[in-house]
This record gives C-alpha cells, sequence and structure tokens, in this order.
C-alpha cells in the first residue's frame, strides 16, 4: 500500500464532507499486488443518519483525483456474505473519524 501517493489532509476533508465515518482500502492495492493499472478498491461506511444520493459520483471524482486512479467506492453494508470475510481481513484503514 505504500505506492499510494495521497494527500491525507484532502482524503479526511471529503470523507468529512460527505459523511464518511471510515473508509478503508482493499484488493489489489491493500495486498500491494497493485498494477499501474490497478483501480483502487475502497470501502466506506456512513455516520449515522446520513446517506449517499446522486453525490455519491461527486465523491468518486474526487476520489480518484485524490489516488491519481480509478476508485471502486463499496458501502460496508453492501458486501456480499460470500466475499465480507476476505474484504474485511484485507481491509486497511485510510480514515476513521474522530
Amino acid at each position: 500500500m505504500e505506492d499510494l501517493r495521497i494527500d491525507a489532509s484532502r482524503l479526511a476533508e471529503l470523507c468529512r464532507r460527505y459523511g464518511i465515518a471510515r473508509l478503508e482500502v482493499f484488493g489489489s492495492v491493500a495486498r500491494g499486488e497493485q498494477r499501474p493499472d490497478s483501480d483502487v478498491d475502497l470501502l466506506y461506511t456512513l455516520e449515522g443518519g446520513r446517506a449517499l444520493g446522486w453525490e455519491v459520483e461527486d465523491l468518486v471524482e474526487s476520489l480518484t483525483e485524490v489516488f491519481h486512479r480509478p476508485v471502486d467506492l463499496v458501502s460496508r453494508r453492501s458486501l456480499h456474505p460470500m466475499i465480507r470475510d476476505r474484504v474485511m481481513a484485507e481491509a486497511e484503514t485510510l480514515y476513521a473519524a474522530a
């Protein structure tokens, strides 16, 4: 995961703006197996009472700018039970609300 070049303060600002309580990376980037053309798989948890509607597209666009590569944004609540354990085992926290 050390290959990620991100602006941590910009990432935190985005998470606060969109009500993200926790943002984690999983997949090839978390395992250190990414290629130059790999996307970044991100798992998010929203703050209580928050919801993302159409603004999720703006968030994905902003995250793509922060990570300098495409992102795949997945809600923790929407993880399929068949892959949940694997994803959770490799997930690494990038942001956690105080």
